[in-house]
Formats: C-alpha cells, structure tokens, sequence
C-alpha cells in the first residue's frame, strides 16, 4: 500500500497510561492503523524504552530528547550515537517542555546529519521558526506552547500561524518540512492544518489518554489519506 503525506508523529511523552510494558502495546496499535490506511505514524516513546520499542515494530521510532554531548564520558546524556544503534531513526529537539539554545541545537543537527537521523525542531512561535529555518532541520514543528495538553488546537485558535509559517517555508526556498501540534484533538483539527500547509502532524495527550488507542489513532490518522 502506497504511504500518504505525514509524518503523524504520537510523543507518547512520560505518561503513566503508556508506562512499560503498555508503550508496545500502544505502538502495536498505532502499527496496526499505519497498515491498514497506509499512513506514516511515526512514535516517541520515553527515553527508558525507545531501543526496546525499536526493536519489535515496523514503525519508526524516533527520540523524544538528544544531546550534544561526547560518546564515552558523558553520564546521564542521551546522544545520537546512542539512538542510531538503537535502531532509532530520529528524534525531536528543542520541545517546550525541553527546550534548548540555539547555538545547542546547531551542534546536534551537525551531528544528527553527519548520522543519517532526522531532525525534528520544535518552535514556539513564528520568530523562532524563522531563526531555526536557517538550520534547515529535516522538520520544523510550530507548537504553541499554551495550547499544548489543552483542547484547544492550533488549527482553530491559530490557523493563521500554520498558514505564515508554510508560507514562509516555501517562499524563502528552506528545504524543511512543516509540521504542527499543539491541541490537536480531532480529525478536523488535522483536517484544517493540512489544507493550510503542514505535511505532518504531532499529537500526544489526545491519543495517549484517549479510551480506545487503535480508534483514536484511526480517527486521526485517516485525515492523512482523504487530504487531498
């Protein structure tokens, strides 16, 4: 089955519903969707569990946190090295709830690149998108960080900033993709930020804590094929 526009990436973040064993279990789900519709799901399960996650689906799984530190002498640190033999394809960066400096993520994204991993750099806003365009990272999320964890979703609250920032991107020539999250909690949510530009989507509370993970998954991730 042919794959559609995405990627439709699930930060399954540091919640309890998705602790140990529970992360598979969710990511099968999430499989099970990506097979059915063809759709790019993309997961970022907590740091503890990504290499074992990696390793027994089909999906991609990228890091939710990297590090520019040193292979060898550097406790604690979550470095790109690490991840590839993980079998880890990516990671996001600069996340709100982990935000880092610029001069930081410019290193990272030398080394990601110099590795084959995709780069994923979040932004608060329209002025930090167009500081990190110049980086041009394999994506760019806008993600505002007061919508996040609400019901209430950049693509009604905010359309305007996808429309700019997809503007933007392509008006200036910047190679990365767009992507947008932030309260995204419904398949017109989706529906509305990729008509406005975004090429993928990043969701987290809205599936993670949803009652029925494959329904939940399915319900969004099937705007990905019916958005023309």
């Amino acid at each position: 089955m042919s794959v559609t526009k995405g990627p439709f990436i699930i930060n399954l973040k540091n919640y309890l519903e998705i602790s140990g064993d529970k992360a598979l279990a969710f990511t099968k789900e999430a499989e099970r969707v990506s097979q059915k519709l063809g759709t790019r799901i993309v997961i970022s399960p907590p740091q503890p569990l990504i290499a074992w996650v990696a390793r027994n689906t089909s999906l991609e799984i990228v890091s939710q946190h990297v590090d520019f530190s040193p292979v060898g002498p550097s406790t604690g640190f979550t470095i790109p090295e690490m991840i590839k033999e993980s079998g880890v394809v990516g990671s996001l960066i600069n996340h709100s709830e982990h935000p880092i400096d610029i001069n930081c993520i410019k290193e990272i994204l030398k080394k990601m690149r110099s590795l084959e991993l995709v780069s994923v750099v979040c932004t608060k806003n329209f002025n930090e998108l167009t500081d990190i365009s110049k980086l041009e990272p394999d994506y760019i999320a806008i993600e505002p960080p007061e919508l996040i964890g609400t019901k209430r979703s950049i693509s009604t609250e905010k359309p305007s900033l996808i429309k700019e920032s997809s503007d933007y991107l392509l008006s200036n020539g910047v190679r990365s993709k767009l992507i947008c999250g932030a309260g995204i909690n419904t398949p017109e949510d989706i529906r509305i930020a990729l008509d406005l530009g975004s090429e993928g989507i990043l969701v987290a509370s809205s599936i993670v804590k949803s009652d029925n993970w494959y329904e939940k998954i399915y319900e969004l991730a099937k705007q990905f094929k019916e958005s023309k």
